[in-house]
């Protein structure tokens, strides 16, 4: 039993539910969720820092690699899932805002629009302009989609393997405390992890992982609207890592204040949970809505492929030994393999479009191909 503070999420959990409800709850909860109470979470005095936060050379690296395919897309906007603080869209629209038509922001986070509105206001009028928010999935993408760390957000169902069986975790409330309840697994649950077992088992009694049916259907939906590139940057692996053996607890992790911990069912609302991504199941989904895989890397060998080494030397006191100390710590945590450079994948597909082959957006996503492990 993990014992939770007295909020207002935990009256919603007197009936068991499923994990991935949970999950939803305690994310997205539209007064209480998360990312939804508008405080604080990213960046240094939040929960956790991403990429963009880290430095601006991320994303403009990455508009580096959108300018080289958007001039062959039949409409040139974008759109960016899961914008966060808005760090990634101003370091993008800084260097593209000139030659786009529109930037969408597609957010169910309501919450951050503020943030988000702050951030970008120190661009050009004019480029502001072109900022829109959308708080749905669009019925057409017509241009590029982008997202850094949206694909482990989303709610997972876990489940465990008990006596050859397979059962799932469930999330009840006793008294005001939350606890988990394991009950037997139904047909679909089962007939998604079996062959998971039988692929990349055995697996030890008492493993536990996950499988996120919802970032696969969202991946199919945005793939068959799609009509241009998508890119996606996350963590995660391949099946045959994701679910090997040795991984006994799976790939959840809760974080709060920079640290990452396993009290999954602590302070719903008050902490973070995500969940790796397995990119194989993402491959599986982009291609059964006709996407065509356009690169799969790391996320190291994305940013070197679209030359960030080469920006940043060109970075205001880079080479001072004391003042280019943090733009050079940053660029060293995106690239190096013990931080993010090989932890963060980068996922390139196009769908009803023809791209040039020498798209440097397309070369980068081959720096380091890893698309024989999907």
């Amino acid at each position: 039993m993990i014992v939770n503070q007295a909020l207002p999420l935990l009256g919603n959990f007197d009936q068991a539910v499923r994990f991935d409800t949970f999950m939803a709850q305690a994310l997205y909860h539209p007064q209480h969720g998360y990312y939804s109470r508008g405080e604080a979470v990213f960046g240094a005095c939040g929960d956790f820092i991403t990429a963009p936060e880290l430095t601006p050379l991320f994303g403009h690296a990455l508009a580096r690699g959108l300018a080289s395919v958007l001039a062959a897309l039949p409409a040139r906007r974008i759109y960016e899932f899961g914008a966060g603080t808005g760090a990634l869209a101003h370091a993008v629209l800084s260097q593209l805002g000139e030659d786009i038509e529109a930037y969408f922001i597609v957010d169910l986070s309501a919450g951050l629009k503020t943030q988000q509105s702050q951030t970008l206001s120190t661009l050009p009028a004019h480029v502001r302009a072109k900022v829109q928010w959308l708080s749905a999935l669009p019925d057409v993408l017509d241009g590029v989609v982008i997202g850094n760390e949206v694909l482990d957000a989303m709610p997972v169902r876990r489940f465990r393997w008990h006596e050859q069986a397979i059962q799932e975790a469930w999330v009840v409330r006793q008294g005001e405390a939350l606890t988990w309840q394991w009950e037997a697994a139904p047909k679909d649950l089962c007939d998604r992890v079996m062959p998971l077992a039988q692929a990349h088992g055995p697996w030890p009694q008492g493993y536990q992982s996950e499988v996120c049916e919802q970032a696969q259907a969202w991946v199919r939906t945005l793939t068959a609207r799609l009509n241009g590139v998508a890119l996606m940057v996350d963590y995660g692996y391949h099946a045959g890592l994701y679910y090997h053996p040795s991984r006994t607890q799976g790939t959840l992790r809760a974080t709060a204040r920079h640290v990452a911990h396993d009290d999954f069912l602590l302070n719903p609302g008050q902490q973070d949970l995500t969940a790796h991504v397995d990119f194989s199941a993402m491959y599986a989904a982009l291609s059964a809505a006709g996407g065509q895989l356009e690169g799969y890397c790391t996320q190291s060998g994305l940013l070197r492929g679209l030359g960030i080494l080469d920006m940043a030397s060109q970075w205001p006191d880079w080479s001072d030994p004391v003042r280019g100390g943090p733009a050079r710590q940053a660029v060293h945590m995106l690239l190096a393999d013990h931080e993010m450079g090989s932890q963060f994948k980068a996922l390139v597909w196009s769908r009803g479009v023809e791209l040039p082959e020498d798209a440097l957006l397309l070369q980068a996503a081959w720096a380091d191909d890893h698309s024989g492990d999907l």
